[in-house]
C-alpha cells in the first residue's frame, strides 16, 4: 500500500507499538527493573490518535503503570525543570523511571505524510496539527512573535524557524520537518533531567510516532536509546 511504501521510506526501521513495548522488557532482565520499582512518564504530543487503545503509549502505561504526562503539543516536555524534579521524587526507594519521548506524524491511506482522517469526520486533517501549523507559519514569516497566551506553540515556531532553511531545500519537506521537530524535543527534554532522585537508572526512549491509517497499527521509529545514571555517563 502507498502508506507502508511511505512508512518504510520516511521511517526505516520503525515498529509496531506492540513490539517497541517488547523490546522495552528487555530492561527488566538487564537491570532489574519492574512496574513496582519504576515509574513511567512521557513525552509526547497530547493529541488523543497517540492515546488511543493498542497505542504506544497506552501499551506502555499498561506495563509500566501510571504515566506521568510531560509533554505539551508537539511532544516537547513543557514540564520544564520542575516538573521534572517532581516526578523525579515520586521515584521508588532506588527505583527507576523511564520516559518515552517524541513528536507525531501521520501518514495518509495515499502515503501523504502529516495527513490523517479522524474518527467521525470526513476530511483530512493534520497531524501533528501544531508542527506542521508552526511550519506554515514560518513560511509566511510570522516565526518570531510570542504569544504569552499561546506559549507551546510560540516555542515550536522558534524552534522550526532556526532550521527553516534547511527544511525548506530538503528533497522532502514534511520528513526533514518532523526530524527537525524531534531534535528539538529531545534537545528540550535533555536541558531538564538529572540523575538526582537517587541511585536507580534513568532510561530514554526516543523516536517519532507515525500515526497509520486504520487498519494498520502506529508506529514508533526509534531513534535514541540511553541510560542514565548518577556518577556514570549515558549508556
Amino acid at each position: 500500500s502507498k502508506c507502508c511504501q511511505t512508512l518504510s521510506r520516511c521511517f526505516p526501521g520503525a515498529l509496531p507499538g506492540p513490539a517497541v513495548v517488547a523490546r522495552t522488557k528487555v530492561l527488566e532482565k538487564l537491570y532489574g527493573l519492574t512496574a513496582e520499582n519504576t515509574i513511567y512518564g512521557q513525552s509526547i504530543c497530547p493529541d488523543e490518535i497517540n492515546n488511543e487503545k493498542g497505542d504506544l503509549a497506552t501499551l506502555m502505561a499498561d506495563h509500566w503503570g501510571e504515566c506521568f504526562p510531560m509533554g505539551g503539543i508537539g511532544g516537547a516536555p513543557f514540564v520544564g525543570k520542575t516538573g521534572f524534579g517532581a516526578f523525579s521524587h515520586h521515584v521508588p526507594d532506588d527505583g527507576h523511571i523511564i520516559i518515552l519521548f517524541g513528536p507525531h506524524i501521520a501518514i495518509s491511506d495515499e502515503g501523504e505524510l502529516g495527513k490523517y482522517l479522524r474518527e467521525g469526520q470526513v476530511h483530512e486533517s493534520t497531524a501533528c496539527g501544531a508542527v506542521l501549523g508552526a511550519y506554515a507559519a514560518c513560511k509566511c514569516g510570522q516565526a518570531g512573535e510570542f504569544d504569552e497566551m499561546d506559549m507551546q506553540q510560540s516555542w515550536l515556531k522558534q524552534r522550526i524557524n532556526r532550521r527553516f532553511g534547511e527544511i525548506e531545500s530538503s528533497d522532502d519537506q514534511m520528513k526533514a520537518l518532523i526530524h527537525v521537530a524531534y531534535e528539538a524535543v529531545k534537545e528540550k527534554l535533555l536541558g531538564i533531567i538529572n540523575t538526582d532522585f537517587g541511585s536507580g537508572k534513568l532510561i530514554l526512549i526516543g523516536g517519532i510516532q507515525i500515526n497509520m491509517p486504520k487498519p494498520w497499527e502506529d508506529h514508533f521509529q526509534p531513534l535514541y536509546y540511553k541510560v542514565h545514571q548518577k556518577g556514570a555517563d549515558p549508556v
